[in-house]
């Protein structure tokens, strides 16, 4: 019996071992890029459903209910960070490939520049919705198509997201 429970235990540590990355600085630094990406996503594209769903059908007066200056400016921190984190996820993730003797296939990189491009629509469309100009203001006269168009991108967003984690 005493033998049994030490060979489990000694399988057991080999799988876990086996499996496990090195928990170093860089490794620490991929998590917190990741897990900063994925909660910036999340409040963007969450704001974004709020808005659509909640706020925009009651009329562009109570779209906002007087806290667009808070929106606005976490839509500016969201986007920073996404940006920023998304560069470094790109960066590494191409440095991954290299290292490990290949390259990422074409369609990846094309994937991935659609991907940015409609990220970069979304994030544009929620500032400029949220903003304070004369152009903020023409946009969200057609708040409904605009919020619609952003969520329509956020959802091929998280599509190429999951299709692009299939590479590698």
């Amino acid at each position: 019996m005493e033998s049994e429970i030490s060979g489990l235990i000694m399988q057991a540590s080999f799988l876990l071992a086996e499996g496990m990355p090195t928990i170093d600085g860089a490794y620490v630094l991929q998590i917190a890029s990741r897990v900063l990406h994925l909660v910036s996503a999340m409040i963007l594209v969450g704001g974004l459903f709020y808005l659509r769903t909640v706020l925009s059908p009651a009329g562009e007066e109570a779209c906002f209910a007087g806290r667009r200056a808070v929106w606005a400016k976490w839509v500016g921190i969201a986007t920073a960070v996404l940006l920023a984190t998304g560069f470094y996820n790109f960066m590494l993730i191409n440095s991954e490939a290299k290292a490990a003797g290949g390259k990422l296939p074409p369609p990846y990189h094309m994937l991935f520049g659609v991907k940015f491009l409609l990220a970069l629509l979304v994030m544009f469309l929620l500032a400029i919705l949220a903003g304070r100009t004369g152009a903020a203001e023409r946009f969200r006269g057609q708040m409904r198509k605009w919020l619609n168009i952003a969520w329509l991108a956020a959802i091929a967003i998280v599509i190429l997201a999951a299709m692009l984690r299939t590479f590698h």
